[in-house]
């Protein structure tokens, strides 16, 4: 294996190489991030049928004038609303997808003919779509007063009516996971039509979103170059600048750079096992490991061995953990830059026998760590909470 492309491992391993003596549990659900950011102040813009442009604070009220001018409760939620819109990460299978919640307010007349008795709900609609939607919505960035028009593609959706605060994420979560065990195309999708403008000699964004049903027959016509100025004509939400950039911006894309569904080479194994690894897949990343070892079994990539004694570790197999750093310590690099990444083999291999009550095989490897000069300041607190005073951990 070149330089080069070791070089390239270094720079993927940084600090994963550290197992871990905690680990937390997790179900068979896929797991919703924390809420990476929020949308809750926008104007919305109407042109009403009588010629004015009419405005009002996250709302999109009625093109008929007459229905804005003495609404009943229905009309007053005008033809689109929203109190706050979240967005999430989720990871299906090895992709990165997000999570789009739009809270809204809805209703309904007990007695519609009279319109009386009218009834509020709080409802949630939410799209899943993936994440590299995330680099096609921003870069419309640069195109001023120029619109752009997005079939986010999406991979399931749902509204809720009166959703619970608490449990709305979990019914996301099993909707996610039946239909990646279905495999059925989302019956619905959301274009998602952005334009950044110069308005009031302030830079904002206007936008829209359309839900339309999943069959280009109905939903191509609103992705023709011909009709995206068309999006804005008559109706828009519109908010600051950067206030657009920082919402969808807060969703990080990473695209990999090789072939994530179906790997062939030991750079391409070793990739995908650390993604895995990175995003807790354990069991996965183990496999892919242990494939790429298949492919070149001579390898004298320690990095690959460090990995997979992490992986081990955090699968509570700390025995085999211990043979895999042991590996890595024995494929000393000859470059001198690999040095620092190389020598916390020692400091984990320590972990795996301090978990397996070893205490002074765990304290030799440490106190050997120390030596070599680790500069981890966990890592030297872990070392001296359990060995101090026991190997002269804090002597050299």
């Amino acid at each position: 294996m070149n330089k080069q492309l070791l070089i390239l491992f270094l720079g993927f391993i940084s600090f994963n190489l550290f197992a871990q003596e905690i680990e937390r549990t997790k179900s068979n659900l896929p797991e919703i991030s924390e809420v990476r950011a929020i949308l809750n102040d926008a104007v919305g813009w109407v042109l009403q049928e009588n010629g004015r442009w009419l405005s009002e604070k996250n709302k999109i009220l009625h093109y008929k004038s007459e229905l804005n001018l003495a609404p009943d409760e229905m009309q007053k939620l005008g033809q689109q609303n929203f109190e706050q819109m979240e967005l999430f990460e989720v990871l299906i299978g090895d992709e990165q997808f997000v999570v789009l919640l739009i809270k809204y307010e809805d209703g309904y007349f007990e007695f519609p003919a009279l319109r009386e008795n009218f009834v509020k709900t709080e409802n949630a609609r939410y799209v899943v779509f993936h994440a590299k939607k995330i680099e096609e919505i921003l870069a419309s960035a640069g195109k001023l007063n120029e619109a752009t028009v997005i079939n986010l593609e999406v991979f399931c959706s749902d509204n809720i009516t009166n959703y619970d605060k608490k449990e709305i994420l979990n019914q996301v979560s099993f909707n996610i996971l039946r239909v990646s065990k279905l495999e059925e195309p989302s019956k619905f999708t959301m274009i998602l039509a952005v334009m950044p403008a110069i308005s009031n000699g302030a830079k904002v964004y206007r936008f829209r979103y359309l839900n339309l049903f999943n069959q280009e027959s109905i939903y191509h016509q609103y992705l023709l170059p011909a009709n995206e100025a068309k999006h804005f004509e008559r109706s828009y939400y519109e908010l600051p600048y950067q206030a657009f950039i920082d919402f969808f911006g807060s969703i990080k894309y990473k695209d990999s750079d090789f072939n994530l569904l179906n790997p062939k080479t030991l750079i391409d194994f070793y990739k995908r096992g650390l993604l895995r690894f990175e995003r807790e897949n354990y069991q996965s990343a183990l496999s892919d490991f242990k494939s790429a070892l298949k492919i070149e079994p001579e390898t004298n990539l320690w990095i690959i061995y460090a990995q997979m004694g992490s992986t081990l570790h955090k699968l509570k197999e700390f025995q085999a953990a211990i043979e895999s750093f042991e590996k890595a310590i024995f494929l000393i690099p000859e470059n001198e830059s690999e040095k620092p990444e190389w020598l916390k083999n020692y400091y984990n291999l320590g972990l795996s026998y301090l978990m397996l009550n070893k205490k002074e095989e765990a304290c030799a490897n440490f106190k050997q760590a120390k030596l070599l000069g680790i500069k981890d300041k966990n890592a030297i607190k872990i070392m001296k909470k359990n060995c101090k005073g026991k190997l002269n951990i804090n002597k050299p």
